[in-house]
């Protein structure tokens, strides 16, 4: 059971970020100084799912109940070629990686919500990546899985992966002293040295030196934004999500469906309940895929179709250009005594991202996101951000005067996780505990826009499948086969925050008094 009850708490899928979280909290700091802490924790002891070269979203609610969204995702480069992706259909390399925002997300943070000194937030981040922390069971998988694709031979572009990752494994100590050295020079010089500092020009250069075509204005026009979230009015519930280049949009549609296809009618346990499912979801994500992408790129206004029923008609035979892979990020919560709620999540797309490391980061292969077609809001071009699978949920429970923010790592799922961990809560009334718990299951495709895209379903062991489906079944036993959740719910009438890490995961939730 990972559970915790207190006037402050956090749910992160590392314990060394969820214990410098909460500590900071206990010395006074704020939910968005712990977010930060937890945010630099993360970056050091899981860089396989994210870090400084990575992206980052924020939804949270501030005590005075605004909501607010960052939009902290960055674009392709200046000098990207279309051409040379299409030809080439990268999934790694240099010709994936686009401008990191997690670090421009930081600064957004600290400005303008931050009450603590920027030493004391990163101080555990910093030391950790100087004096070491001792791998654990998703750090170490992700390495071997990393060496039998590099088994062939390891590319130029890889080697500093290689030097910095190859043969460690659980319990080792792991230690980044050039990470430790830019997280450092970030706390006394100041967020902005990452993009328009030395550590910016230190950056630019070794990555030139590597091959990859970029200039440091790349990094020093890079902006991540305030955005309006997505509102699904519901009536006794108000739902947020995070707008385009976020598939935020698909949980709201999804969720909507729920109730306006009688989905909500089914036993947790019915088979049908299974298979009534498919149709919405491949018609979410037909939109998606369609009418989604970088919002300067897009021809509808998405806060007129957060609902199910303004998706417009489909074809019958749909095209679905699924985002490929993914699912290697961190999601995280804080809640502070003071009514503040974050809901943070940053990631590198795939496993340790494009595999390119300079300065110990790990740059991110945000740009295998790109469509492989020239037809839509997604497609691949210079200057551009990418259709981001990053998305995060919050409810706001009027009957019940509770607030819910729910995220997970999941990839292009997440909208199916998300909404899974909805049902459990609120149409099958279970407690925080097993609507996590509880098994899942999940709608996967075959990619690039091929007509009758081939379909499978991923079924966690206790559910039952329907009898006739015309579909690959696959029954998923390892652990965070469906998603890491993490959620925090306040009770506003009596301010006690409630969080839970989900036990697929190494996460931990921990609350205080």
């Amino acid at each position: 059971m990972k559970i915790g009850f207190g006037l402050e708490g956090v749910a992160t899928d590392h314990q060394l970020a969820s214990l410098a979280a909460l500590e900071i909290l206990r010395r006074g700091g704020n939910a968005f100084d712990a977010a930060l802490a937890a945010s630099a924790v993360l970056s050091v002891v899981q860089p396989h799912s994210s870090g400084l070269g990575g992206d980052g979203f924020l939804l949270a609610k501030l005590s005075s109940d605004e909501i607010i969204v960052y939009n902290g995702s960055g674009r392709s480069l200046k000098k990207f070629s279309a051409d040379d992706y299409l030809r080439e259909k990268p999934v790694r390399g240099l010709l994936t990686i686009t401008v990191p925002g997690l670090v421009d997300l930081w600064g957004y943070v600290y400005e303008n919500y931050a009450s603590l000194d920027l030493v004391e937030i990163l101080r555990p981040a910093i030391s950790l990546a100087s004096n070491g922390f001792y791998v654990g069971v998703s750090l170490a998988r992700a390495i071997e899985n990393i060496e039998r694709e590099l088994s062939g031979g390891v590319r130029r572009e890889y080697e500093n992966w290689y030097k910095l990752y190859a043969n460690t494994r659980s319990g080792d100590l792991h230690v980044n002293k050039e990470l430790s050295s830019v997280l450092r020079r970030i706390a006394t010089r100041g967020w902005d040295e990452f993009y328009y500092g030395s550590i910016g020009e230190d950056i630019v250069s070794e990555l030139q030196k590597i091959g990859l075509d970029i200039g440091l204005d790349d990094l020093m026009e890079h902006r991540g934004y305030v955005d309006k979230p997505l509102v699904l009015d519901l009536g006794d519930k108000t739902l947020y999500e995070i707008p385009p280049n976020s598939q935020g949009i698909s949980t709201l549609q999804m969720i909507d469906a729920l109730y306006r296809e009688s989905l909500h009618k089914y036993g947790f346990e019915d088979p049908q309940r299974i298979i009534s499912w498919l149709k919405p979801i491949e018609k979410i994500y037909y939109f998606r895929d369609n009418y989604l992408g970088d919002i300067d790129y897009m021809s509808i206004n998405p806060h007129e179709y957060t609902s199910y029923e303004k998706i417009p008609d489909t074809p019958q035979d749909l095209s679905i250009n699924t985002a490929r892979g993914g699912g290697d990020t961190t999601f995280f919560v804080t809640g502070d005594r003071y009514g503040n709620l974050v809901g943070f999540i940053q990631s590198l797309f795939y496993p340790f991202g494009s595999l390119v490391v300079a300065k110990g980061i790990v740059f991110q292969n945000r740009g295998a996101g790109f469509s492989y077609r020239r037809d839509v809001p997604n497609a691949p071009a210079p200057s551009k951000r990418v259709l981001h699978t990053l998305s995060i949920l919050l409810v706001r429970d009027h009957g019940s005067g509770k607030d819910h923010i729910i995220g997970c790592a999941g990839g292009h799922w997440r909208p199916q996780i998300h909404t899974r961990i909805y049902e459990n809560l609120f149409i099958y009334s279970m407690s925080l505990e097993k609507a996590v718990s509880a098994p899942r299951f999940i709608y996967d495709y075959e990619y690039e826009g091929r007509q009758n895209p081939s379909r499978a379903l991923i079924i966690e062991n206790y559910l039952k499948p329907p009898e006739r489906i015309d579909l690959e079944i696959r029954y998923m036993k390892s652990l965070g086969g469906t998603g890491l959740v993490n959620v925090l719910i306040r009770d506003n009438r009596r301010g006690v925050i409630e969080v839970a890490s989900d036990p697929r995961s190494e996460g931990v939730a921990l609350a205080s008094n």
